[in-house]
């Protein structure tokens, strides 16, 4: 599930997207890259972007940043030093108090900010039912999946960590069985105020707040990442475990996303999530156990 913005075609993105994750495998789970390598149509992007926005991304903007994610095996100092110069966070702490203080948010918010906020509460409060229509996506490849009886790993960047959360959370409790096998997470901004005052079993209490169909929940945060601003989920949602809801939620935080797009570093690229050991260790883990 991809976040927010306008993403290429399914066909291209699915490729690139893979393509580093299996470069990613290759070093830490040889064994899962080589499955992946003879099984790629098992990845599935679940397209939700071009009902939102009405055009695709030109894959070519994403090509140098990709590149350069498959050539170097870690950050350069030079990222370091980015990740952690004053700007980077004094946004941060922005965001933070913005979350924390939404009137006051409102007044000090950047207008890329508002414009985020803005589509994200679109799909939030499902207007013109675009919300409705999105997870209609993602639940027509889950039932797929579960028709095969496939195991399923379910991954989320960013927005699309909140719009699979919420579609386990229909399905659940529209009296569905079928479970996730393993539910990842990245960038994800399921913990703040902004997210959990409006997505699905808001304002409820005990079991009914959460979905039931999660079997394991692992959640990726880089530092520098301004959509995760409270990059650990599991003091969020540590009721569900709990409630025995969950076998876990496992919080991996302060990675280091050092993509480089058409805007400088950015910490939150998904491409950068697949890159890191971590997700390999976790996606190919569970390949191989598959």
């Amino acid at each position: 599930m991809p976040g927010l913005k306008p993403k290429p075609h399914p066909e291209v993105y699915r490729l690139q997207l893979v393509r580093v994750l299996q470069a990613n495998l290759a070093q830490s789970r040889p064994a899962a890259a080589q499955w992946l390598a003879t099984n790629p149509n098992t990845f599935v992007v679940v397209s939700w972007t071009y009902l939102f926005y009405g055009t695709y991304r030109d894959i070519a903007l994403d090509l140098p940043g990709i590149e350069r994610l498959l050539a170097h095996q870690g950050p350069s100092e030079q990222d370091r030093r980015e990740l952690e110069a004053w700007p980077r966070r004094l946004m941060r702490f922005a965001h933070i108090v913005g979350d924390a203080l939404p009137v006051l948010g409102r007044r000090i918010a950047q207008p890329a900010t508002r414009l985020q906020m803005h589509e994200a509460t679109r799909y939030l409060r499902d207007r013109d039912g675009i919300g409705t229509a999105i997870r209609a996506l993602v639940r027509a490849e889950l039932d797929a999946a579960w028709a095969a009886r496939d195991r399923v790993l379910l991954l989320g960047h960013s927005l699309g960590s909140v719009i699979a959360y919420d579609t386990l959370w229909d399905f659940s409790h529209e009296g569905r069985t079928e479970p996730v096998d393993l539910f990842v997470t990245m960038g994800s901004p399921l913990a703040t105020r902004f997210i959990r005052r409006r997505m699905r079993g808001a304002g409820l209490a005990g079991p009914s707040a959460y979905p039931r169909n999660i079997r394991r929940w692992v959640n990726l945060s880089a530092r520098g990442d301004t959509t995760a601003l409270q990059p650990r989920l599991k003091p969020s949602f540590h009721e569900m475990l709990d409630l025995g809801l969950t076998a876990s939620i496992e919080d991996y935080v302060d990675l280091e996303n050092y993509f480089r797009g058409t805007l400088g570093l950015n910490a939150h690229e998904a491409y950068g999530y697949l890159a890191q050991r971590s997700a390999a260790e976790v996606i190919g883990d569970w390949l191989e156990r598959t």
